[in-house]
């Protein structure tokens, strides 16, 4: 066994095991923007969201094997960052780190935001603050104890998770087998044709849909994140990378299915999760509740995984510098966690509050918009840092989980993601959260050159 499968070079325990990998990855493709966010892709979009979501995912699909391919080249790395400063160069790293927890942070906001809504359901006057704030301390806590009780926690958020998204495919199928109905009228695939056909909003609401369908799919690269603190990495990352089609498939397009075949698309709120709508419609005691509470639970699970990376990658950018800023957050506790990374990334998430007074309800769609815009520009500099991985590796050097495809498919997928972020820019809905990702770029790109320079005087 090669002695980076048992310890990293900053020092991080391998304490998850297969199980705890198969779980969080399974977990980090269910979260609030299939939840929540899938009510605004099919408004926007009509039933061809489907579609959507297996154009995205095949595109994810392909840049984890990219980016799984780099993991494997080098396990005793921590996280896409470091890859990206040895083939890209420092400034970019630095760069790219910077924006990659930012958008962390931003989405952190956004899973956080959603839970304000969620408990609305249940407590209509509550405070739409309060249960983000008190998930994100409590979170904290937990996250400050291992990396194990971490994945423990997760794997038990992931279970719950997936048997409610099987059980409510299973169930609105089966309705369509045996001729059930909804509140909504019969359950059936006539749905998917009536009121406006399957691009029943066109080619433009085709296009709009893909802002909030990318967002679900963000968290999908955390298990990358996980490699430093991973049992027999090298078996068990290629694993739960080569089994993403397949939650594709099963997670995001029969639920989605599932969920039109239950209500008429044009039927569906925006203002609160679908599969609360389409288990309440069905008449089932309870059935509402109960999915809300899986709901919540999806939301805190994935504010825990967010919190995991956002630590991690404020180690990782300020891991072996230098000034008090670096030596804060650059350093492991006796604990070896990234303390001081974790609390001050727990402490930004709680801001999220105040963007929600200053927005109000569109709180959610404008933090998730955001996020998408940054992780768009940080998902194109990961697949330039595999190419250039490939370019500057001997074949003899490379391992054997390599890219398929390679260089035509990093250019497609590279071309796909630059398609998106004009495509963003062109839409008005979307277009300030973009601008507003290029121009965080942008100032990280001048406070790099400040700083290289102040270093070099």
């Amino acid at each position: 066994m090669k002695n980076d499968d048992v310890q990293t070079n900053a020092g991080y325990k391998r304490t998850l095991g297969n199980a705890h990998i198969q779980l969080i990855a399974l977990g980090g493709t269910i979260g609030t923007g299939l939840f929540l966010g899938v009510g605004d892709s099919i408004h926007r979009a009509g039933p061809s969201v489907i579609l959507i979501y297996i154009i995205v995912g095949i595109f994810l699909f392909f840049l984890m094997r990219a980016l799984g391919e780099l993991i494997m080249s080098d396990l005793s790395k921590h996280t896409y960052i470091d890859f990206i400063e040895k083939y890209l160069g420092k400034n970019i790293g630095f760069i790219t780190g910077y924006l990659y927890w930012i958008s962390w942070i931003t989405l952190g906001m956004a899973e956080t935001t959603a839970l304000g809504v969620y408990f609305k359901y249940w407590f209509p006057s509550l405070k739409p603050w309060l249960p983000g704030l008190i998930t994100i301390a409590v979170l904290l806590v937990i996250n400050l104890i291992s990396a194990r009780v971490f994945g423990n926690l997760e794997f038990s958020f992931a279970i719950i998770k997936i048997i409610t998204v099987i059980a409510f495919v299973l169930l609105i199928f089966w309705l369509l087998l045996s001729g059930g109905k909804t509140s909504f009228g019969p359950v059936a695939f006539s749905n998917l044709d009536s009121n406006g056909g399957f691009f029943a909003r066109g080619g433009k609401g085709f296009l709009q849909g893909f802002q909030m369908v990318i967002f679900s799919f963000i968290g999908v690269e955390l298990i990358g994140l996980t490699a430093a603190e991973t049992q027999n990495p090298r078996v068990t990352l290629r694993n739960a990378i080569n089994q993403l089609p397949v939650r594709i498939i099963l997670f995001y397009v029969l639920a989605i299915l599932a969920i039109l075949l239950a209500i008429p698309w044009n039927k569906i709120s925006t203002n609160s999760s679908p599969f609360v709508q389409a288990l309440g419609a069905t008449g089932i005691r309870n059935a509402s509740s109960i999915i809300n509470f899986v709901v919540i639970s999806a939301a805190i699970s994935s504010t825990n995984s967010i919190l995991y990376g956002a630590g991690r990658l404020l180690f990782s950018v300020t891991f072996h510098g230098k000034g008090k800023w670096n030596q804060t957050f650059g350093h492991l506790s006796h604990r070896q966690l990234p303390q001081n990374g974790l609390i001050l990334s727990a402490i930004l998430i709680g801001l999220a509050p105040l963007i929600t007074l200053i927005i109000g309800d569109q709180a959610f769609n404008f933090i998730s918009s955001t996020s998408t815009s940054m992780f768009l520009i940080i998902w194109c500099l990961m697949v330039l840092t595999h190419m250039s991985y490939r370019k500057q590796t001997p074949e003899d050097q490379l391992n054997d989980f390599k890219m398929p495809g390679f260089p035509y498919l990093d250019w497609i997928i590279l071309l796909f993601f630059v398609a998106m972020i004009i495509l963003l820019l062109i839409l008005p809905s979307y277009r300030i959260p973009m601008i507003a990702a290029i121009l965080t770029f942008v100032i990280l790109y001048i406070i790099s050159k400040i700083w290289n320079k102040e270093k070099e005087i």
